[in-house]
């Protein structure tokens, strides 16, 4: 070595590269050793990815980060309280520093709730200052691949404008984009106007999330042209049902699926009992529906669930269903055939591997049914303890409480999956349901927030 045995008179790309290779913990310890090394801590190299969670214990480490690294970091993750004055101060902090990053690849937001809330009235425009700073980020960096909007609702109100610009400035760069919101209430919000025909100029996008609002055939036909990616997820909120909405057809579904064999697709219903019942009218055969969820709308649709098992059998990899229990008991849902309609899923349904129903009554016949029926290839199945009932044949009643299950009740569970199985106890679901007071957002924020991560 040229160097002899003098570290500190190394090539820089030669420390770079050494410091590259380590942890973090680490590269604090190797760039303490001498003044030379320290210089080279914060070389653009070593920050491709910085996560921020705004907290009081870490704001002063998250600011000097933000202050060294944030003109040039290419991939940012904000994780903030949105219902914490100083964490949406400090995030709009962030924010207005990131606007000047043009290496800024990928850039997410992870709030806690689908609103941001702003009490202060020294600073009333707050939405406004996080909407001018994301579309000059937009506007600024080079080569976006990658935005998340973290559900805010607010943030959406310019989706035109937003969409229009990441058009016109990151078209064949641009490969996620996870526009869809939450929105709580279901019965009255207002629609912001999205043009499918931005949507024409991506050319390298591959996962989408949008709510159902904003589902036409227009827009599913942007991504149909051989020159363009193909289409490899997509996430849809359904909130409500507007039966004068254009209706996807099944023609549409079928030449998206022949141009993008790879996709798969979430449906969300998220606070919708509207979306729930007319579920016949949005699922459509060719649909390549991958991921089913639906959080606290009120009922099941059964014909629905029947629906799924006779056309995604080849697809359905996971179905989610929560909501609260009535007075402290759960809810019922009743199917026109003998069946089950959980069980034929677990039949038919050959690629299922995640099973949860929180909220619903079922025997416990029906339980070990299932796990019989799919048995290995469930790598979840979650049902609350409250939730599981035994019927006494002979006497034509139900019995509620685990007193009344069989002692090998969990064993036989536990046998047919491979694996101890074990019913989820009360202190391990949301307080949603339970209490109809509670936030129901803790219980889906983090579930769909991970549909958007990068």
């Amino acid at each position: 070595m040229a160097a002899g045995l003098n570290w500190a008179a190394l090539p820089s790309v030669l420390v770079v590269d050494i410091l590259s290779h380590l942890s973090h913990e680490d590269r604090l310890k190797a760039t303490s050793t001498c003044k030379r090394w320290r210089n080279y801590l914060f070389h653009p190299s070593l920050w491709k990815k910085m996560h921020f969670e705004l907290c009081a214990s870490t704001r002063q480490k998250t600011r000097f980060l933000v202050d060294r690294c944030g003109r040039f970091v290419r991939e940012v993750v904000i994780k903030f309280n949105s219902h914490s004055v100083s964490d949406v101060r400090e995030a709009s902090r962030i924010l207005s520093v990131l606007e000047d990053n043009k290496s800024l690849q990928c850039f997410t937001l992870l709030p806690s709730s689908c609103h941001i809330e702003w009490p202060d009235t020294q600073f009333p425009h707050i939405i406004d200052r996080f909407l001018d700073s994301i579309e000059t980020i937009v506007r600024n960096s080079r080569k976006l691949q990658h935005i998340s909007l973290g559900c805010v609702e607010e943030l959406l109100e310019h989706s035109n404008v937003l969409i229009d610009l990441l058009g016109r400035r990151h078209a064949h760069t641009l490969k996620s984009l996870h526009i869809s919101t939450v929105k709580e209430d279901t019965e009255n919000y207002g629609l912001f106007q999205v043009d499918s025909r931005y949507f024409q100029r991506f050319m390298s996008l591959k996962h989408l999330s949008i709510d159902f609002d904003f589902l036409t055939n227009n827009l599913l036909e942007s991504f149909i042209d051989k020159r363009k990616a193909q289409l490899e997820k997509l996430v849809i909120h359904v909130h409500g049902f507007n039966s004068e909405q254009e209706k996807v057809t099944n023609e549409t579904w079928r030449i998206l699926k022949n141009h993008s064999p790879k996709l798969e697709v979430t449906m969300n219903f998220i606070h919708s009992e509207e979306g729930v019942a007319s579920m016949l009218h949005i699922l459509q055969p060719s649909l390549p529906l991958t991921h089913f969820r639906q959080f606290f709308c009120t009922r099941i649709n059964t014909a629905a669930i029947n629906y799924m098992k006779t056309h995604y059998r080849e697809s359905l990899k996971s179905v989610y269903i929560m909501d609260g229990l009535i007075d402290g008991n759960p809810n019922l849902y009743y199917s026109h055939t003998e069946e089950d309609p959980f069980v034929m899923l677990a039949w038919q349904c050959k690629k299922l591997q995640d099973l949860t129903i929180v909220g619903y009554e079922m025997t416990d016949e029906d339980v070990i049914a299932i796990s019989r029926l799919r048995g290995r290839d469930l790598k979840s199945f979650n049902m609350p303890l409250c939730c599981i009932v035994s019927v006494d044949e002979e006497e034509q009643t139900v019995l509620v409480g685990p007193e009344y299950l069989g002692e090998d009740f969990i064993q036989k569970v536990s046998e047919n999956m491979s694996w101890d199985w074990y019913p989820l106890e009360d202190e391990m679901l949301p307080h949603a349901v339970f209490y109809d007071d509670a936030d129901a957002e803790t219980a889906y924020m983090k579930i769909l927030l991970n549909d958007q991560t990068w």
